[in-house]
């Protein structure tokens, strides 16, 4: 199996051919940066290059189902290294297009869907990745997170006290599964604190900082001590 970075080298060579075969098919609207292509039927000639695309990553990787999870490591890195959510959500397609099953894919859907500020989608995608990965804390990390930033959309303030309630059961299942994980609690931290919990908010944030504090934002500490003062401890 090659590895991710020398797949990089397919990404550069298709870079100049894969998305192009999902461009501008409205207006102003380029399928490779929506989710599954935004389920738009694809032109004879796209069709082609799919077909070409998948040839090649599979005999690359040994499978369809290698290629995908190779480009999803593709995907993170573009996402969380690079800080390009653009192109995070093209290696993510095609990663979907190589093997449609993979749970992972949905998870990068969701992810790169709430950088881009489409929160119902990333709603939407990170609910099924965590129903399909399972016990999986960090999805359901991600999930609560997600649930919180929707309910807080004005759009969303008849559904809000549900939506925060469903981000609070998740964070609660992580915990049991992966209670050393640390962005879990300062996420929820954040959560509680839009729930107006503002002891609960600092119990979260007290075991982020036990478990050495790296994902705890001081401006967020800074608007939660103009609301309650840190407890004694």
């Amino acid at each position: 199996m090659k590895s991710v970075f020398m797949l990089l080298s397919f990404v550069c060579l298709f870079g100049f051919i894969f998305p192009l075969a999902g461009e501008s098919v409205q207006p102003g609207k380029n399928i490779v940066l929506i989710p599954m292509y935004g389920g738009v039927e694809k032109t004879e000639a796209q069709l082609a290059l799919d077909k070409k695309f998948i040839k090649e990553i599979t005999a690359a990787t040994g499978s369809r189902e290698k290629g995908s999870q190779e480009f999803v490591k593709i995907g993170w890195k573009m996402f969380l290294v690079e800080r390009n959510p653009a192109t995070a959500m093209m290696r993510f397609n095609q990663a979907w297009l190589l093997d449609p099953d993979n749970p992972d894919v949905l998870w990068g859907f969701g992810s790169v869907s709430g950088a881009m500020g489409k929160t119902a989608d990333s709603v939407k995608f990170l609910r099924q990745a965590a129903e399909k990965l399972g016990d999986n804390a960090m999805v359901l990390t991600d999930l609560g997170f997600s649930l919180t930033i929707y309910a807080n959309e004005p759009e969303n303030a008849e559904t809000a006290q549900t939506v925060i309630s469903e981000a609070i059961s998740c964070f609660e299942r992580a915990e049991k599964i992966k209670p050393e994980y640390e962005p879990l609690y300062s996420n929820w931290a954040v959560t509680l604190f839009s729930n107006k919990d503002y002891a609960g908010a600092w119990d979260k944030i007290g075991k982020a900082e036990a478990l050495g504090g790296k994902t705890v934002n001081p401006m967020f500490v800074k608007d939660l001590e103009s609301k309650m003062p840190r407890p004694a401890r």
